[in-house]
């Protein structure tokens, strides 16, 4: 199985002072408790981490102190408590230690890089829509207008009934023969009234004007709380699925199933230097049942649009 290179931690001996850290931290057994009770359960607040672990609150808040300045947790204020609760959070999954150089394990030969999901150069929807960040609503629910608002890009969590947002991706990669494959990895489901997991949606995907394909999201989840969704959001779209969006030489692939003939050559890369990504839901679409494009800090994935483009010769 592929790592997930964005859910390492790397870690070099030659960074002394970050070794320093995290090894002390981890020398601690309730700091690794707390690491495993966000692993097994979610997010959580300091006073939920005391009393499953049975432990005195303040002990618990200091080994969260130690356990941030690591950056292995992320800690935000949860606004349903009086302003003194805090949400943790596990931000990764695997600790890798390079012995011998100061570089992170993740092949030097791929490109990957991170799109916010309010950073979108044009967008086209209707007035069912909304967008909300951590702390709330950015504009007015079911108002166009918030697509414009300059705080979009604190966006984590976009949705419409039907419509695009459409992506200008910045590359790096030159060589556009050493290219083997451009991958986009984001978390999204369809879009009802609150919630429905019987809700089909057929969500298409473009590159570079190119038709990819589409697939058909089964529903709109709300059942329970996204493992990164804010405590406040209560009774709407929680969470979504991850899926992946391939093109190769060979064609075009949506979760490793080739959807359509669209290959790399296609994209006609080596005309400029960007990349251009479009997703979004047909009006005249036979399931028109909208779309919700998760961030970082909604849903179940710690992450925005992911954009990885493969070197011939990588294993990744």
């Amino acid at each position: 199985m592929a790592i997930d290179y964005k859910k390492v931690f790397n870690l070099s001996l030659k960074d002394s002072l970050k070794c320093d850290k995290v090894f002390k931290a981890l020398s601690n057994k309730r700091r690794r408790d707390i690491l495993n009770l966000l692993s097994k359960k979610g997010p959580s607040s300091i006073k939920n981490i005391a009393f499953e672990l049975d432990a005195p609150l303040s002990s618990v808040s200091e080994d969260v102190s130690i356990l941030l300045k690591t950056g292995l947790i992320s800690v935000i204020k949860d606004s349903n408590s009086s302003g003194q609760g805090k949400i943790v959070s596990r931000q990764f999954e695997e600790i890798h230690i390079n012995l011998t150089k100061n570089n992170p394990i993740y092949p030097k030969h791929n490109e990957i890089v991170d799109i916010l999901i309010g950073s979108y150069k044009n967008f086209k929807v209707n007035k069912l829509c909304g967008m909300i960040s951590e702390e709330g609503y950015i504009g007015e629910r079911d108002n166009i207008n918030c697509f414009y608002e300059s705080d979009r890009f604190k966006a984590q969590l976009i949705w419409f009934d039907y419509g695009y947002l459409e992506y200008e991706i910045p590359i790096k990669s030159k060589n556009v023969d050493e290219i083997q494959s451009i991958s986009f990895s984001l978390e999204l489901c369809s879009e009802s009234p609150g919630y429905n997991h019987n809700w089909p949606s057929d969500i298409f995907f473009e590159v570079n004007g190119k038709d990819i394909g589409y697939f058909t999201s089964i529903g709109d989840f709300g059942d329970r709380a996204g493992k990164y969704t804010p405590f406040w959001w209560k009774g709407n779209t929680s969470y979504g699925i991850l899926e992946n969006v391939k093109i190769t030489e060979e064609g075009s692939f949506i979760n490793e199933i080739k959807v359509s003939s669209v290959t790399l050559k296609d994209l006609k890369l080596n005309e400029k230097d960007t990349i251009t990504f479009k997703l979004g839901v047909k009006e005249n679409a036979k399931n028109r049942g909208g779309l919700n494009l998760f961030g970082s800090k909604f849903g179940d994935y710690n992450q925005h649009i992911v954009m990885i483009i493969q070197k011939k010769g990588s294993n990744y």
